[in-house]
């Protein structure tokens, strides 16, 4: 099976680029990479390693939390049998992507691969993966995991629409996919899951209380989280080699 990586990424370039470079030193290197700058700094493409499997896009706007856009972008670009979504501070294992693709193979009814994580702290990150030391465990996150091509295509990504200003996908996704009948998950190991930093910038781009209501509310409803056009930013796109 063809595995298309995305990853949304927005200010935290460097963390970006480590994702990445641990990325490919995976025992499964994915057949795509797809990097999404969200409206960050260019200056990000500058920075990644070149390798023929890895994909830059550029989105120009910066749109309030249009972590929503960022995903749909990247997984309309790829070209994968399985999408891996995956943050750029949840870094996988070495053995992470081989595990899931093995369940994946094997059982048929399986539809999602979630992933448990290790905790290691963000001034360890600088270090060989293998002399990295778990601080600790954590469950599965919601939006980082293996997704056969055709359950996110019936989910319709994140929201209906292709792209835009959406809200928190975490509202919708976890709905989106337990309404559709493929959805059964099976959890594998593991993703490194990186603390300690600022946080992700871009939780400060509009998110509001009321809009955090809004956006659970209709998540819950199944309704749609916009009325408006399909797409609602430019974007540009290249393959880093």
């Amino acid at each position: 099976m063809k595995l298309s990586v995305i990853i949304p990424a927005y200010k935290r370039h460097p963390l970006t680029v480590r994702n990445v470079e641990e990325t490919l030193k995976s025992s499964r290197v994915p057949d795509e990479i797809i990097v999404v700058n969200d409206g960050g700094d260019p200056v990000l493409k500058t920075m990644l390693p070149k390798h023929p499997n890895l994909i830059y896009a550029q989105i120009e706007e910066d749109i309030l939390w249009n972590y929503n856009g960022a995903v749909n972008l990247g997984c309309w670009i790829s070209t994968g049998d399985v999408l891996c979504i995956q943050d750029t501070d949840h870094i996988p294992g070495r053995e992470a992507y081989a595990n899931g693709l093995k369940v994946l193979e094997e059982r048929p009814e399986i539809g999602r691969i979630s992933y448990g994580r290790n905790i290691v702290q963000i001034e360890h990150v600088h270090k060989p993966m293998e002399e990295w030391v778990a601080n600790g465990g954590m469950g599965s996150n919601q939006m980082v995991s293996l997704l056969r091509r055709d359950v996110y295509t019936a989910m319709k990504g994140q929201d209906e629409r292709f792209a835009g200003n959406y809200g928190y996908m975490s509202y919708d996704f976890p709905y989106r996919r337990d309404t559709i009948q493929k959805t059964i998950s099976q959890k594998a190991n593991f993703f490194w899951a990186v603390l300690g930093d600022e946080g992700e910038p871009g939780l400060k781009r509009g998110l509001s209380v009321a809009n955090k209501r809004i956006y659970h509310e209709n998540a819950r409803a199944g309704k749609p989280h916009s009325i408006h056009g399909i797409l609602n930013f430019h974007f540009t796109m290249e393959r880093l080699v």
